[in-house]
C-alpha cells in the first residue's frame, strides 16, 4: 500500500499540533495540520452525527473530532485508546479544550457514526498531501484510486485495532 509519510507515526509522548500557526504562508508547502484544517473547514457540519451533548466542550464537537481523527489516521495512529492517550499527554490540546478530551469510547462512537465523512475527509487530505509531493518533485504522479484504497485501509485498521482491544477487555 502507498503511504505518503512513511515512518512518521506519532508516539504517545509526541505533540499533536492540531492547530497550525495563523501566520502560515498561503502558498508553498503546507503542514499536515494546515491540510487537515483546510479539509475539515470545507465539510458541511450537518453531515456529521454528534456523539456528545450539544453543550459539550470544544473537544467533543463534531468538527473537532473530525479534525482529530483525520489527523491521527493520516499520521497512522489508529487505535482509539492510543488516540486518547496522545490527547491526554498533549498539553496544547488540553489547554485549548480546557482539560477536556474525548475518551476511546467517544472516539469509537464518532468514527462509527461518521465513517463515510471521515473516509472522504481523509481521502481529501491524502490527495492534498500527494499533490504537494508532486509539486515538490518527490513523486511524478498521483493515483487517486490508490489513495482511496489507502483511506479505506486506514479506517479499516482503526476499526480492527479497536475490535482487538475490545476483545481483550
Amino acid at each position: 500500500m502507498t503511504t505518503l509519510e512513511p515512518g512518521t507515526n506519532l508516539r504517545p509522548s509526541a505533540a499533536l499540533n492540531l492547530v497550525a500557526p495563523d501566520n502560515a504562508p498561503a502558498t508553498g508547502p503546507r503542514s499536515l495540520p494546515q491540510v487537515v484544517r483546510e479539509a475539515v473547514r470545507s465539510v458541511d457540519e450537518s453531515t456529521l452525527h454528534p456523539v456528545a451533548r450539544l453543550d459539550a466542550g470544544l473537544a467533543f464537537q463534531p468538527k473537532t473530532l473530525l479534525r482529530l481523527l483525520t489527523y491521527c489516521y493520516a499520521r497512522e495512529i489508529y487505535g482509539s485508546a492510543e488516540i486518547e492517550d496522545v490527547l491526554r499527554r498533549d498539553t496544547h490540546f488540553r489547554q485549548l479544550c480546557a482539560d477536556e478530551f474525548p475518551g476511546a469510547r467517544v472516539i469509537r462512537s464518532f468514527r462509527d457514526a461518521n465513517r463515510e465523512v471521515i473516509r472522504f475527509n481523509l481521502l481529501s487530505v491524502l490527495c492534498l498531501l500527494a499533490e504537494q509531493k508532486v509539486l515538490e518533485g518527490i513523486v511524478t504522479k498521483v493515483n487517486k484510486g490508490h489513495l482511496a484504497e489507502e483511506a479505506n485501509r486506514r479506517i479499516t485498521m482503526a476499526m480492527f485495532i479497536d475490535s482487538m482491544m475490545l476483545d481483550g477487555d
